[in-house]
């Protein structure tokens, strides 16, 4: 069974195929789990397709988690009506050329909280920013030579977007300690990422020092 870990060891191979996206979000919902075991009840649903957001067109949300009133024994989240959005997971693994698009990321952050927040069916529980950065990134040039590194944990420092965020949405009203809208960042280590000189080199690489949502076993 994949773990977060596992998936980051090849997490610079088919950044962009569906594939890569379905095992990134599998494993986050597995970290989401152990941290929240009270989430297990919901029903999930990967790459669920909001019919209406904020901006009054349709949103993707990597992971959404349900609830349905007892008389619903079907418990179908793509049925309409009959269910609660309880929780939308918002997930990335960038892993190259941070630092560049840092404040783009930001900006979709925010921009993204409102598309569903201010939805019809905006999520009651928690909307969750999630994502994996290793601490020192590299940066490659169009050839896939690396021409330098970032100092990721260094730029995420000056661009915060969560006190913006507890400020626009404030904190769940059942759960005094739960801020409605939230972002995790959690970081790792790339083992002899300065000897490193090409994209390929990066296809297998051994995760360090791992952050965790909760405690391991």
């Amino acid at each position: 069974m994949k773990t977060v870990k596992t998936f980051l060891e090849t997490s610079f191979q088919n950044v962009r195929s569906s594939a890569r996206t379905k095992v990134l979000h599998q494993v986050i919902l597995d970290e989401v789990l152990k941290a929240y075991p009270e989430w297990k009840k919901f029903t999930w649903v990967f790459e669920y397709k909001m019919r209406r957001d904020g901006f009054e067109g349709t949103f993707d949300i990597d992971i959404a988690g349900f609830s349905f009133p007892e008389e619903n024994e079907l418990k179908d989240p793509l049925k309409p009506g009959g269910k609660t959005l309880e929780v939308a997971i918002l997930c990335k693994a960038i892993n190259s050329n941070v630092n560049k698009n840092i404040k783009n990321y930001a900006n979709t952050t925010i921009g993204e909280a409102a598309r569903l927040m201010y939805a019809p069916m905006r999520p009651q529980t928690k909307v969750f920013f999630i994502s994996y950065l290793p601490r020192v990134a590299p940066r490659f040039n169009t050839k896939g030579e690396v021409v330098g590194f970032d100092d990721v944990v260094g730029a995420k420092t000056r661009t915060k977007v969560d006190k913006i965020l507890r400020w626009q949405y404030g904190y769940n009203l059942n759960n005094p300690d739960s801020r409605l809208v939230e972002t995790l960042d959690l970081y790792y280590n790339i083992a002899d990422v300065y000897e490193k000189q090409t994209k390929a080199d990066f296809n297998d690489i051994i995760v360090e020092d791992l952050d965790y949502m909760c405690a391991q076993e």
